[in-house]
């Protein structure tokens, strides 16, 4: 477990650092960013379940851990580089939509909804 909250402490790091070297204003640094701020949002939830398994002695959560973490992974690629991105015009508003996205960021929520029922 230690080397997964290593590792994403490593992804955090990364994924805080790229909006600077891509391009200021760009749509991939303006993504980039808010996937960091999404990121950071549920960071302390997964650092806490993640010491919590660690005192409590709960194995079953490091393979849910790691899975978090490629989820993450795979969302923060997903969300910079725009994979599966759609506009569409509702009520003369552009909005995105990027159901790929959608779909890992359920993903990753389940391990964490998953990780805190190994606890309890």
């Amino acid at each position: 477990m230690i080397e997964i909250i290593a590792g994403t402490s490593v992804l955090y790091l990364v994924q805080l650092l790229l909006p600077i070297y891509l391009k200021t204003g760009s749509e991939p640094a303006k993504r980039a960013a808010r996937a960091v701020k999404n990121l950071g949002e549920s960071l302390p939830v997964f650092f806490t379940l993640a010491v919590l398994s660690i005192v409590m002695d709960v194995e079953a959560n490091t393979s849910i851990a790691l899975f978090w973490l490629i989820i993450r992974l795979l969302y923060f690629v997903i969300y910079t580089t725009g994979i599966g991105r759609q506009e569409r015009s509702q009520n003369g508003t552009l909005q995105e939509t990027q159901k790929i996205r959608s779909l890992t960021w359920s993903a990753s929520l389940f391990c964490l909804i998953w990780m805190t029922g190994n606890l309890i």
